[in-house]
């Protein structure tokens, strides 16, 4: 066998600094590193972005006088015990320097003396953690109040038997539940007043027995439920003795936007039996008007000769 023999053209390969230099300039990290006398040496490309400052700014400066904002923080105690006590720690925190911005800092003594220090921006990850957070408090404040809803109205409907009983609570139910279920498909930020007057009205109806118009308006998490509760009870009882009981008869919904955001919403019956007001309210009744109650609005009814005239004045959604 041959003896090994050297290539003829040696790899050209570097030197150390060099190829730390490129490492540094490659990640997408702010990096720098100070001596035992807390002056800069290294300053990468991302670290200038960061600060908004160029290395030959800060090269051989102290840095505890180009960046005044650590003096006396938590970041100035975790430097000095580093530097003296040679053990590294990471922590995240707002940023100093952008308080728009948060970010993990890592702080590492280094081999020959002096300490690294590197920023890796946490913004987005922190704001994805707090929205989660938000959504499983606002999950968990509709759920029980959902089964506050869902009690009630089992505890409160009324029927002449049995299966009117089970077909008005599960009517309720199924109302809650469509609202619940608009409101999780949007992340718990609310619902368009269209589709969901639309669709709790297609659960008791056909498209051509009801009209809907009204510019684009989007409903608040607090009036999702209430509004989609109340118009069930409104298509309910014109499905059984209103302007949908007969072939004939339709329902027209319409609503408005006041300069303020406040919606007016008109519900008015037609083409059905005569009506008349209740002797009494009933839990249909009293149940339209606790809604109204939930998301202080204004109800009003009146029971004209061509048929029932609901009108609901609802404040302007808050902004989600």
């Amino acid at each position: 066998m041959a003896p090994y023999q050297p290539a003829s053209a040696p790899l050209s390969i570097p030197p150390p600094d060099l190829r730390l230099e490129a490492v540094l300039e490659s990640i997408s990290d702010a990096f720098y590193a100070v001596s035992p006398e807390w002056t800069y040496f290294i300053f990468n490309g991302a670290a200038e972005q960061y600060f908004g400052v160029t290395r030959d700014q800060v090269l051989g400066k102290n840095m505890w006088e180009v960046f005044p904002q650590g003096v006396g923080t938590p970041f100035e105690t975790v430097c000095r015990r580093a530097m003296d006590g040679r053990k590294g720690a990471a922590f995240e925190s707002p940023s100093r320097w952008r308080p728009d911005r948060w970010v993990e800092i890592r702080i590492t003594p280094m081999i020959d003396g002096g300490i690294g220090v590197s920023l890796h921006d946490i913004t987005e990850r922190r704001r994805a953690e707090q929205a989660r957070e938000l959504l499983a408090r606002e999950v968990d404040h509709r759920s029980r109040n959902a089964l506050a809803v869902v009690q009630a109205i089992v505890r409160l409907t009324e029927g002449p038997d049995l299966e009117s009983y089970k077909e008005a609570v599960f009517g309720r139910v199924n109302a809650l539940a469509r609202a619940q279920g608009a409101l999780a498909d949007r992340r718990w930020e609310g619902a368009p007043l269209r589709e969901l007057v639309d669709e709790a009205m297609s659960a008791l109806s056909t498209p051509d027995r009801y009209g809907l118009s009204g510019p684009t308006v989007r409903l608040s998490p607090e009036q999702t439920q209430p509004v989609s509760m109340l118009i069930h009870e409104l298509a309910t009882n014109a499905s059984k003795y209103g302007g949908l009981s007969t072939p004939q008869g339709r329902v027209a919904i319409a609503w408005t936007l006041s300069e303020d955001g406040a919606i007016d919403l008109s519900w008015r019956e037609s083409g059905g039996p005569a009506v008349s007001a209740p002797s009494k309210p009933g839990f249909g009744s009293r149940l339209m008007t606790q809604l109204s109650r939930q998301m202080a609005a204004r109800l009003s009814q009146a029971w004209e000769p061509s048929g029932l005239s609901v009108d609901l004045a609802i404040p302007a959604p808050r902004p989600g």
